[in-house]
């Protein structure tokens, strides 16, 4: 029969055995000898202080006060440490003794083999001739890796390992030795020391070695260094964190002196900071400066072609918005000149939506504020400007209100209806063609009807349908006005029934119209999904505001063809097109993908016609494709094609395989990028790093699916 104490042992003799702290014992069968000693044995199960001790025999003697534990023995702290043994001799504080034929187990991740364990006292244990690795280890294999030390400490309160005269082993072949070696406890979160290598080797900078070096400043900062050495290059790489009660700082840079251009000091650095402040308020903040046009692409850091630099105020909430947003900006293209382009960008905006109780529907208010500045102090027409004026600076005040209800009608026919008032003031400098001061005044309003229809079919299958007509109509009194926020207008299902499909304020779209479209969708019981819509745009008069390309030009727009459909099988497809009378495509989109528990396949193509008002010279189009496969429990491949079908030649590939288990991750890349600037070269790269899982802080958390026994 077990027996339960749930209060202090005070048996003859043992009230020194755990005086400070109570203890509770379960076992079998608990006996006192006459002797004084105390015997417990049959499944003891002990607690004290945070520590559980499972044995089959615990035997405590007062006269020498020592505690000897015959196994098999499991001890486990609060800490995630757990010890498995043969046999124990311990304090009767647990703190301190020697355990035999012993492993130590830190937080299900790190075995610690060793013949005898020395536990000097509640944090320290010591041990001799040990082996030590994370692998998944069944009795008579060799692990795929594991470190044999002469000695090694276990620091439970620092969480660090020490080894001395350590050797890593492969396959039980030796590779490296360490006189002296320091791990993390895998428990531990942040920890200063060496990150994973990375070993490299590029067409740009010749074979590579990458060391990370991470620094702990603090519980809330910490700085990383990355030192990158080739024949090619010498570079230091920096990031820098610092996370505070309201908000984060990070800092990520590199400085770089090497033979591509040689005697220039290289490099880049980029930031974000992100701060919560009091009601409500944000205040967000972005660095991007390089030295050169090439060096992000050359190092591979970010592929970017245009640099912003901003400081962002802002306040969300369920009915209101207010940003104010100050921008530094720096092209990278070579077509573009810096100091044509509007460089220092200042925007306001404070939005308010309200639900007028005995007026019905939605109102909403909007007022902007825009400021544009270019270097140049050129006022007219520069050489390779085409018909845009050089160096105009530009400052925008704009007041918008909208309102919009609908009524239901018997049948369940909907009546849409929507107005606008917009107001801007636009004061321009440097401008030729454009008078210094201009109020524009514009209004407008639509009047729509669209009737739902649903089908429910024998097998229970839904099928819904709306068709959609809407008669608009806007009129601005204004002169001409600079466009700068809406050269690139997209004529898509999202603004088929918009009064104006513009997504900014220069650009307004006059005129009356009629917009028409049919959507339907169909759900099916196995969770397949069809979706589509059709849509065209008919107009009183013709107008110029839109390129050709846009679909919106002319009397009668392009046809606006879109489709979705999504299955079970974790397929998607996506769809979008513009068609001029069902004959020649101006524009066309298709996305797809297939994601199950093996496979991440994402596939996108693009068209686009030639248009000079676009800049566009030439048709362009191009396919890219990415796909992630799991082929087996431990390998996984990555792939990324990009193809310019216009020219029929290929932009980017990037290939990956890895390996990840519990005890080690390898990964390898090979890619081949295609320079698209005249600055920059193509570049072939391959990468490789090992990292051994399990001793790293920070760990990822692989799945141990591997059993003893197991094919």
């Amino acid at each position: 029969m077990r027996l339960l104490l749930l209060t202090l042992l005070w048996l003859t003799g043992a009230q020194a055995l755990w005086a400070q702290e109570s203890a509770h014992l379960i076992a079998d069968r608990i006996e006192l000898l006459p002797n004084g000693t105390l015997r417990a044995s049959g499944s003891v199960v002990v607690w004290h202080g945070g520590v559980q001790i499972m044995a089959q025999d615990i035997t405590y003697a007062s006269g020498d006060g020592r505690l000897s534990l015959t196994g098999p023995i499991k001890l486990q702290d609060g800490s995630g440490t757990v010890i498995l043994a043969d046999q124990a001799d311990l304090s009767p504080d647990l703190s301190a003794g020697i355990i035999k034929s012993a492993r130590i187990i830190l937080s299900q991740q790190v075995q610690i083999a060793a013949t005898q364990i020395s536990r000097v006292n509640s944090t320290y244990s010591q041990a001799s001739h040990v082996l030590a690795t994370s692998c998944f280890v069944c009795a008579g294999q060799t692990p795929l890796w594991q470190i044999w030390a002469k000695r090694i400490v276990h620091d439970s309160a620092e969480k660090q390992i020490y080894f001395k005269q350590a050797q890593l082993r492969v396959m039980d072949v030796p590779v490296f030795f360490f006189p002296y070696l320091r791990l993390p406890d895998p428990s531990l979160k942040r920890t200063t020391g060496f990150l994973v290598p990375e070993l490299t080797t590029s067409t740009t900078l010749g074979t590579a070695i990458r060391s990370p070096y991470f620094i702990k400043l603090g519980d809330h900062h910490d700085i990383t260094l990355s030192p990158m050495v080739s024949s090619r290059t010498k570079t230091l790489g920096l990031r820098y964190r610092h996370a505070y009660r309201t908000g984060t700082i990070e800092l990520e840079g590199a400085y770089s002196r090497d033979k591509i251009l040689v005697g220039q000091n290289r490099g880049y650095l980029f930031g974000t900071a992100n701060f919560g402040l009091d009601t409500g308020y944000a205040l967000r903040g972005q660095l991007q400066s390089t030295s050169d046009p090439a060096y992000l692409f050359e190092y591979d850091v970010k592929e970017i072609d245009r640099l912003e630099n901003k400081i962002t105020f802002e306040r969300n909430q369920r009915d209101r918005n207010i940003e104010l947003r100050f921008s530094n900006y720096h092209s990278l293209r070579d077509s573009e000149s810096n100091a044509t382009q509007p460089t220092l960008v200042t925007e306001a905006i404070a939005q308010q939506r309200s639900y007028p109780k005995g007026l019905g529907g939605v109102f909403d208010l909007e007022a902007s504020l825009l400021t544009s500045y270019r270097s140049s102090t050129s006022h007219v027409d520069g050489p390779d400007s085409g018909d845009e004026v050089d160096g105009y600076d530009t400052l925008r005040l704009s007041s918008l209100a909208k309102y919009r209800r609908d009524w239901v009608l018997p049948k369940g026919v909907v009546v849409d209806f929507a107005t606008e008032l917009e107001t801007s003031h636009y004061v321009v400098r440097q401008h030729q063609d454009i008078a210094p001061a201009i109020t524009r005044i514009t209004g407008g309003g639509a009047l729509g009807l669209r009737w739902p229809l649903a089908q429910r079919f024998v097998r229970g299958a839904l099928q819904q349908l709306e068709p959609r007509i809407q008669l608009a109509g806007v009129i601005a009194d204004s002169d001409t006005i600079p466009n700068q926020d809406s050269t690139q207008v997209e004529f898509d299902e999202g603004n088929l029934f918009r009064s104006n499909r513009a997504p900014g304020f220069d650009l307004v779209e006059t005129g009356t119209r009629m917009n028409v479209g049919l959507a339907g969708r169909i759900d099916y019981p196995n969770q397949t999904k069809i979706g589509w819509e059709i849509g065209r745009i008919y107009r009183t008069d013709s107008t110029n505001s839109f390129t050709n390309t846009s679909g919106l030009s002319g009397h009668v727009s392009d046809w606006l063809l879109a489709a979705h459909v999504q299955t079970p099988l974790g397929i998607e497809l996506f769809a979008r097109t513009l068609l001029e009378d069902f004959a020649q495509l101006k524009k066309s989109e298709v996305r797809t993908s297939w994601h199950t528990d093996k496979h991440r396949l994402d596939a996108t193509y693009v068209g686009l016609t030639a248009d000079e008002a676009e800049n566009r010279n030439v048709a362009l189009s191009s396919l890219a494709l990415k796909w992630n496969y799991q082929f087996l429990p431990d390998w996984l491949s990555t792939s990324e094609f990009q193809f310019d079908t216009s020219i029929g030649k290929a932009s980017k590939f990037k290939f990956g395989l890895e390996y990840a288990n519990e005890c080690v991750i390898v990964d390898f890349s090979a890619s081949r990028r295609f320079a698209t600037s005249a600055t920059l070269t193509d570049k072939t790269e391959f990468g490789l790093s090992v990292e051994l899982a399990g001793f790293s802080s920070g760990i990822r958390n692989i799945k141990k699916s591997r059993q003893c026994g197991a094919s």
